[in-house]
């Protein structure tokens, strides 16, 4: 009764205000509502885009509110509801549900939503149906407060963007205002930060894989609005690689592909398992030495000058199985960032490229099960909330049954032999408050291989990262990791029993760094922070094995080094039309004592004839040290509002370096830390790029080209003993390299038929020219390097045949990988001796392989307890025997050589996918 007086007294005085109000002049639509609100009880809801130039010039005088509100919805063409009988909601085509209406505004009351200064608006998850989702796009969220931040003419809006369904975080996000012009992208936590003026705007929420959504702001002062956004679930399939912006021509970093987890888990590949390492030889400019080989090479890079992280730990070997199955669990993983050039100044260690991989938070709305099954692999995942869009927690487990395999091969040995692995990954996240959150992950892997009598591998890795977020302000904030990385193997050589031995292998490395971002303006984006690792390298420990081994028992010593970096990179627009990136890293780096050092006589090449005495350094003595700055520069000219110019240059050093004399990656190869005979590499990169997009917009091309000069690279000699070698350094060589290439990619993300073109041309050189003949390989002029393909065309598509059922395939030609071969034989001395060519002037066969796969999808009802696919994949479906290494053996008093190819046929694999979902607090 009290609330019908209140709102009586409310009308009749309102009465007298309206009847003020001129019938000759002109009024607009959000004048009357403006005005309306100050002299009546009631508060509207409506779209901007309803009142762009809507005005009413015979607003009568002397009406009731009431009957105003049914005058401009009828002039305005607009359905009307009163709900609560003070809240009035303007909706265009549709009429607001009585009922829903009543209980979201209680809702709203109940977070005093109708505050000026509010702005977030969130309904129970339950209560939310399709009007629902519109509605949130049909408010006017306003920022802040109208008397703060006076005399003062910008504001920053900042928040996090995350999935509805889940609560993860979504990465990339581009949040765009169309008036402006301008825009920004969520970061690796979903969050974002825009200043811009003060002012109503209408604001664009876009992501892979989601439902663009809007808001309509009012921005007073700095304020938050957190944005969920729902799974497109009408929407094809998207192509698999984008710039992190989404937009190629204002993005303004060059090199740099992400690659999408959806589309990779369609592909087809050999063992049925998704593997994120080879989905990156689908990009341009990525190439690997052969066929289930572990590694990639990155615009002429080795394997060992990729940087791989997971979750900021550095992971050295990626692979299970000798490189046939990935290391990574692909439904752990939200998000894959590859630099091949423009790299941030955030990043070092290694002078080729940069992987960053991010493992998903885990449901925070519900628990879930989800994995897979093929004929070789299972996998496992579950998560949930530790505390409802608070916290979360997702848990991976994966293994191999595949010694069944290895009992139908006809070789006698293999099938008597063993081979397995697992590995388990975990992420948690909790949100301590709105300003600090933390999150701990961790990751292991392990392999098994037993070569029936004769060798026997294991080799594990483990990494783990605590992370420490703070929000200082919308405009500052800062992430502090420490992180723990251990990669160890162990080899049994069982041949002979009086050579039965093991060799035990370590590498562990310790790190920290806080990373600080501040975003001055819009336009204006500074990072800053330090990092360091700290290495513990065990060489090499040889055991016997038995009483009837004559092998000695050795150990190599132990190396200790630290490397630090401190780095500033700044990024703003200079213009209207170019917006430059530069940054500076200086990088340090000691190996310490307790450590023993060769000392080699001047003027003879390091042999251990040469050897004069031995320097004793004492624990924590610094033995070496270097320094030096990581330039870092990036430049987006745009041409037009569909082409753009992007030119760039970065400097990176690397302070440990893998030694191996073969062409292809392996777990055994050993790493090696700098000192003072192995000099750090470096490597320097110059790249210029011309993008466009094509067919209103529908088509992204693009050209880059580069250059790279590398510095210290690594060879050996002939001969060379590289394990359980104390003086390694008498079998290295150092030389320099230069690589140079033009990649051109096609790509189209929309529509039935998806899928990109490419095609790269490159070429990697070596020159080693040491002061001595015997460090000199092919009499000091270049020779081509063990990964240099110059032409590689790959032909990616996927096609929609309906919501249920698509098809995809991969097509891959390249050239042939240079070796060296005999080629005639000499007398010398009365013997008679083999005539080898040029280093590596030689090619193999070229590469050509077609691979086909189809997923059928089960019925696309939304709640059930399981939803489940199947994928059928034909791997080589051409049956092409593709050389993966040649090979020579004498053969009486010939020389003959052989071919060995890894898949000579088709390889059929079928895969079982399913999703288990569930109520929160029924599923466990």
């Amino acid at each position: 009764m009290k609330k019908a007086l209140i709102i009586s007294l409310f009308i009749s005085l309102s009465l007298k205000a309206f009847s003020q109000v001129s019938t000759t002049d002109s009024i607009s639509f959000d004048q009357a509502i403006d005005y309306l609100e100050e002299n009546s009880p009631y508060h509207f809801f409506y779209s901007p885009e309803w009142s762009k130039g809507v005005y009413f010039y015979d607003f009568p005088e002397n009406m009731a509110p009431t009957s105003a509100i049914r005058w401009i919805a009828k002039q305005s063409n607009l359905n009307y509801s009163i709900v609560d009988e003070v809240n009035v909601v303007f909706l265009k085509d549709y009429v607001l549900k009585t009922n829903y209406a009543q209980t979201y505004l209680n809702y709203l009351n109940q977070k005093e939503a109708f505050v000026r200064d509010t702005v977030v608006y969130e309904a129970p998850k339950k209560q939310i149906d399709e009007e629902v989702e519109i509605s949130k796009e049909y408010q006017l969220f306003k920022i802040g407060s109208p008397s703060g931040n006076i005399g003062v003419k910008t504001a920053t809006l900042s928040g996090k963007i995350s999935d509805i369904e889940t609560g993860e975080p979504l990465i990339g996000t581009v949040i765009y205002i169309e008036d402006l012009k301008n825009g920004t992208v969520s970061n690796m936590y979903g969050h974002y930060s825009f200043t811009l003026p003060k002012g109503r705007y209408k604001i664009e929420f876009r992501s892979i894989g989601m439902k663009t959504t809007y808001r309509n702001i009012v921005i007073y002062s700095d304020g938050n609005l957190d944005v969920e956004m729902r799974e497109e679930t009408t929407s094809l399939k998207e192509v698999t690689i984008t710039a992190r912006s989404e937009d190629p021509v204002r993005n303004l970093r060059m090199g740099m592909e992400k690659i999408s987890m959806k589309t990779l888990k369609q592909l087809p590949l050999g063992m049925g398992e998704p593997d994120i390492i080879k989905s990156t030889l689908l990009l341009p400019g990525v190439q690997s030495v052969g066929e289930a080989s572990s590694g990639f090479n990155v615009r002429g890079g080795s394997t060992d000058q990729n940087l791989i992280l997971l979750n900021e730990a550095p992971i050295v070997n990626t692979s299970h199985f000798f490189g046939f199955f990935s290391g990574f669990n692909s439904d752990m993983v939200k998000d894959i960032t590859l630099y091949k050039s423009g790299i941030p100044a955030k990043y070092g260690g290694r002078v080729s490229s940069v992987m960053d991989l991010t493992l998903k938070e885990g449901n925070r709305k519900t628990y879930k099960v989800n994995g897979g099954i093929s004929p070789v692999s299972g996998r496992l995942i579950a998560e949930g909330p530790l505390k409802k869009d608070k916290g979360s927690f997702i848990l991976g487990a994966r293994t191999t049954y595949s010694d069944w395999v290895l009992k139908l091969l006809d070789d006698s040995k293999l099938s008597n032999s063993k081979a397995n692995f697992h590995d388990l990954q975990g992420n948690f996240s909790y949100d301590i408050d709105d300003k600090n959150s933390i999150y701990l992950s961790g990751y292991y892997s392990y392999d098994n291989f037993d070569y029936y009598t004769e060798d026997a591998f294991e080799y594990s890795t483990m990494a783990s990262t605590l992370k420490w977020k703070h929000v200082f302000s919308p405009k500052l904030f800062s992430t502090t990791s420490a992180m723990v990385s251990n990669y160890e193997y162990t080899v049994d050589s069982r041949t002979d029993s009086t050579q039965l031995h093991s060799v035990e292998y370590s590498l562990n490395q310790y790190g920290f760094k806080s990373d600080f971002s501040y975003r001055s303006s819009q336009n204006h984006k500074i990072d800053f922070g330090l990092n360091t690792i700290w290495y513990e390298l065990s060489p090499g420990t040889r055991t016997p094995i038995g009483d009837e081994s004559l092998i000695a028992p050795k150990t190599i010593e132990d190396e200790q080094a630290l490397e630090a970096a401190l780095y500033v990179s700044d990024e703003f627009d200079l213009t209207h039309f170019m917006s430059i990136s530069a940054g500076l890293r200086w990088s340090f780096y000691s190996n310490f004592g307790p450590k023993s050092q060769f000392n080699y006589q001047n003027g003879l090449p390091r042999t251990e004839e040469s050897i004069t005495d031995t320097s004793h350094y004492a624990s924590g003595k610094s033995i070496s040290f270097y320094s030096g700055p990581e330039f870092r520069f990036s430049s987006n000219i745009r041409l037009s509002s569909t082409s753009s110019m992007k030119i760039g240059f970065n400097r990176m050093y690397q302070y440990i370096q893998m030694i191996s004399n073969t062409a292809a990656m392996a777990p055994t190869d050993i790493w090696k830390l700098s000192d003072n005979y192995l000099k750090p590499q470096r490597g320097d990169q110059y790249s210029i790029g011309y993008y466009k997009k094509l067919r209103n917009n529908t088509i992204e091309a693009s050209v880059e080209t580069y250059y790279k000069s590398l510095k210290n690279i690594i060879d050996y000699k002939g001969g060379a003993q590289l394990t359980m070698n104390e003086h390694l350094e008498t079998d290295v060589l150092n030389g320099v390299g230069k690589a140079y290439g033009v990649e051109v990619m096609f790509q189209k993300k929309t529509g039935k038929l998806t899928g990109w073109v490419n095609y790269t041309y490159s070429r990697v050189l070596h020159k080693i020219d040491g002061n001595f003949q015997e460090e000199k390989v092919n009499n000091g002029d270049y020779f081509s390097a063990n990964y240099d393909k110059p032409h590689d065309f790959k032909f990616v598509t996927n096609y929609k045949f309906s919501r249920r059922f698509n098809v995809s395939t991969n097509f891959f030609y390249s050239t042939g990988r240079p070796f060296t071969a005999p080629v005639a034989y000499y007398d010398l001395a009365g013997a008679q001796r083999i005539y080898y060519s040029d280093r590596n002037s030689i090619r193999m066969p070229d590469y050509i392989r077609l691979d086909v796969a189809a997923t059928v999808n089960g019925n696309l009802v939304a709640k059930k307890l399981n939803h489940s696919s199947w994928t059928f994949a034909v791997y080589n479906i051409m049956g092409r025997q593709n050389a993966y290494n040649v090979f020579f053996r004498t053969e009486g008093e010939e020389v003959k050589g052989y071919k060995m190819s890894i898949f000579g046929q088709p390889i059929f694999t079928v895969t079982y996918n399913f999703k288990l979902f569930g109520n929160a607090k029924d599923d466990f």
